[in-house]
């Protein structure tokens, strides 16, 4: 992963205004402790961090120069799945890329297809490319929105971007401001698509590229779902599944020898599962385990050490202790991973702690993330076709178990969260995510809803859940591939109905099916459980 920052302003010479992108590339040293560099021109000015996870990757922004002349140049943070497929495209459209690298690949591209080539771009990431002959700059993020982009405009004109919030704040012409309505935001983890907490900030929306030049600034999406009929029986079905997955992992592995994160869930061991199959040899594992006189057992170690036996994995066990997790060194570094405070506690701690330790021996992991959302397991078999509340399905689960603004509010004040409208808020960001959801003509009712309940999970629920993965592993050097959240697996899955989602009457009954010939029994048939605070609270000696 990598570090952005940058600042474009067609009105004001940027070429010896040099210090605020310089204090923006610095605040991203989490992202990027390999290297930084700065670039400058009259009129933009990039700032890049690289921490070395990616071959050839660059520790400053990548150019492109003829004749002594900068003809563009690009800032990169992730990975490309296709670059070869690419760098064959360009050779043969007349450019070809010499320099090494996924930056460079996409560089070229731009300067070769302009806007249209994100669409032609496929794995995890976010960059700006400056076009020096236009002069304008693009930003762009990735199909899911894993890779974190945002931007402020300053008053007077311009547009300050970088990788995060707090990168933007040290530009002396964006300021911190919260309103109610980030307020709500951050308190609900819901946001309005393409908004930060903070006021007048805002993120590069996920399968969009905004466009800066002289005469404005627009935004255009290059990519969503498509609703088409499903015309498989459940073998083929499973057959196609397995063989999207496959591909997926392959692109992600790009040909090294997998490492997984293994839980000991039927997601996580799936993906174990389908990596050691597609090599011929067991992948590298790792588990999280608490040590300590506090520590609680871990309910998914016995489904681990089965899956582990079965795979013959290179298997390593991941011990925390309890005091690793109330060290406030360790705190403040998960909060400044993250653009947002969030109500999740040890969510946030014991994967920055797991991910910490596994960084050490590995520059990039596999993770079983997004299998909820596309396979149907974030709700049983038949539940997700009613619609109780105007509001999205976690949060409506929550009011139900007793919280009537949503997780992780019961110590604000009551009257604070009514004065803003916490629950108001969320219904309006409900209405309108579900008016973007592609539907078939003709659909029934039952259709339309199981429909809605995907693209809310693979949308707005995934869009702050998997990049708060992304950015706890990013802070301590660690990239993770998330070979579940392909955009040609999600596409697919997004048009199989529920009924065979779930055709044996579980969730993720689809998912046993594709896996079937590789896991033990014990995980296939487990039940799925909720995560528990991995410490037991201290007992009174009085």
């Amino acid at each position: 992963m990598s570090g952005l920052a940058g600042w474009v302003d067609h009105q004001r010479d940027l070429t010896h205004e040099g210090f605020a992108v310089a204090a923006m590339t610095a605040r991203l040293a989490a992202r990027g402790r390999h290297g930084e560099g700065l670039w400058s021109d009259r009129h933009v000015s990039l700032g890049h961090r690289s921490d070395g996870a990616e071959p050839h990757t660059a520790t400053g922004p990548e150019r492109v120069v003829e004749d002594g002349r900068t003809l563009g140049a690009i800032t990169f943070d992730g990975a490309l799945t296709n670059a070869a497929e690419l760098r064959t495209a360009l050779a043969a459209s007349g450019h070809t890329v010499h320099a090494r690298g996924d930056a460079a690949t996409v560089l070229h591209a731009v300067l070769a297809w302009g806007p249209g080539a994100a669409a032609r771009l496929e794995g995890l990431f976010a960059f700006a490319a400056w076009d020096a002959r236009s002069r304008e700059l693009l930003l762009c993020r990735d199909r899911v929105g894993v890779k974190p982009l945002s931007y402020a405009r300053p008053p007077g004109g311009g547009l300050v971007f970088a990788s995060e919030v707090a990168a933007l704040l040290e530009h002396p012409l964006v300021p911190a401001e919260l309103d109610a309505r980030g307020l709500c935001a951050a308190l609900s983890q819901v946001r309005e698509a393409g908004r930060s907490v903070l006021r007048d900030v805002h993120e590069v929306k996920a399968a969009h590229v905004v466009r800066v030049r002289a005469d404005g600034i627009t935004e255009r999406r290059y990519w969503t779902y498509e609703a088409r009929p499903h015309r498989h029986d459940l073998d083929l079905t499973v057959k196609t599944a397995r063989g999207l997955l496959e591909d997926a992992i392959e692109r992600d592995c790009a040909g090294a020898a997998p490492a997984v994160l293994l839980s000991g869930g039927l997601d996580s061991s799936a993906l174990a599962g389908c990596a050691g199959a597609l090599r011929g040899t067991p992948p590298r594992t790792f588990t999280v385990d608490f040590g300590g006189e506090r520590a609680v057992a871990v309910p998914d170690r016995p489904f681990a050490a089965d899956v582990v036996r079965r795979l013959g994995s290179d298997h390593q066990y991941v011990r925390i202790a309890p005091d690793e997790l109330t060290d406030p060194v360790t705190e403040a570094a998960v909060v400044a991973a993250k653009d947002a405070p969030n109500p999740f506690g040890d969510k946030n701690l014991t994967p920055y702690l797991f991910y910490r330790r596994i960084a050490r021996s590995e520059k990039t992991v596999l993770s079983g993330e997004g299998a909820d959302a596309v396979f149907g397991g974030l709700f049983a078999a038949g539940e997700p076709v009613t619609e109780r509340e105007r509001t999205f399905p976690w949060i409506e689960r929550a009011h139900r178990l007793g919280m009537p603004h949503g997780i992780g509010n019961g110590l604000v004040d009551p009257e604070l969260l009514r004065t803003v409208d916490l629950n108001g808020h969320c219904a309006a960001r409900y209405q309108e995510a579900c008016d973007e959801v592609p539907h078939l003509d003709g659909a029934n009712a039952a259709d339309r809803r199981a429909r809605e309940i995907d693209y809310l999970h693979m949308t707005r629920l995934y869009e702050q859940a998997v990049p708060h993965s992304e950015r706890l592993a990013a802070a301590v050097g660690l990239q993770v591939r998330f070979p579940f959240i392909d955009h040609r697996l999600m596409n697919y899955l997004y048009n199989v109905p529920w009924q065979l989602k779930s055709f044996d009457g579980r969730e993720k009954d689809l998912l046993r099916a594709v896996v079937r010939d590789l896991l033990p029994e014990s995980v296939l048939t487990r039940q799925k459980v909720p995560s528990r605070s991995p410490i037991t609270p201290p007992t009174s000696s009085g």
